[in-house]
C-alpha cells in the first residue's frame, strides 16, 4: 500500500468513494455524504488530504485541517471492498504520523456514529458529543486521539 497526498485530480475518485461509502445507509445520512461529496474537492491551503493506493487504485483517503495547535480529522473513508482488510488501521497509522509532523499532540474527531467504534479501536477516546451543525441534522461522537 502506497500513502501520498492527494491532488486536484484525485477529487472525483474520493467523490466516488464517499458518496458510495457503507458507513452511511440511514437516508439522511446517505442524502447528507452525496451531497456534500457533489461540491467537495481536493483543497488548498491548510487541510490536507491523503490517500492509500493498492495497485494504483485508491482504497481510503483521510483530511486533517487545523485544529488549534493539534489536528482535527475532517474526513477518513476506506473503500467498501477494503474494508476488513487492514488498509483503515494502516491509514489511521499514516494520519496519526502526519499529524504528529505537523506538530499535533491530538486529533479531534468528531466521528461518523457507525465509525466512532473503528476510532475507539485505534485508540481515540470519548470526550464529548458534537451538536448538529454543517449540515449534519445529529449528534457525532467526539473523541481524541493522544499522539504523546
Amino acid at each position: 500500500m502506497t500513502i501520498r497526498r492527494a491532488s486536484p485530480a484525485d477529487t472525483d475518485a474520493l467523490r466516488a468513494m464517499m458518496a458510495t461509502s457503507n458507513g452511511y445507509d440511514r437516508p439522511a445520512a446517505r442524502a447528507m455524504i452525496v451531497g456534500f461529496a457533489q461540491t467537495w474537492s481536493v483543497p488548498d491551503g491548510p487541510q490536507e488530504v491523503w490517500l492509500a493506493e493498492v495497485a494504483g487504485a485508491i482504497v481510503g483517503f483521510f483530511a486533517l485541517i487545523p485544529h488549534g495547535a493539534d489536528q482535527e480529522l475532517d474526513l477518513f473513508f476506506t473503500a467498501n471492498d477494503a474494508q476488513g482488510t487492514g488498509v483503515g488501521r494502516r491509514l489511521f497509522q499514516a494520519l496519526a504520523e502526519r499529524a504528529r509532523a505537523l506538530g499535533a499532540s491530538c486529533v479531534v474527531i468528531s466521528s461518523n456514529p457507525e465509525a466512532a467504534g473503528f476510532y475507539r479501536r485505534m485508540g481515540a477516546i470519548d470526550v464529548g458529543v458534537t451538536p448538529p451543525g454543517d449540515g449534519i441534522a445529529w449528534e457525532r461522537p467526539k473523541l481524541k486521539l493522544s499522539l504523546c
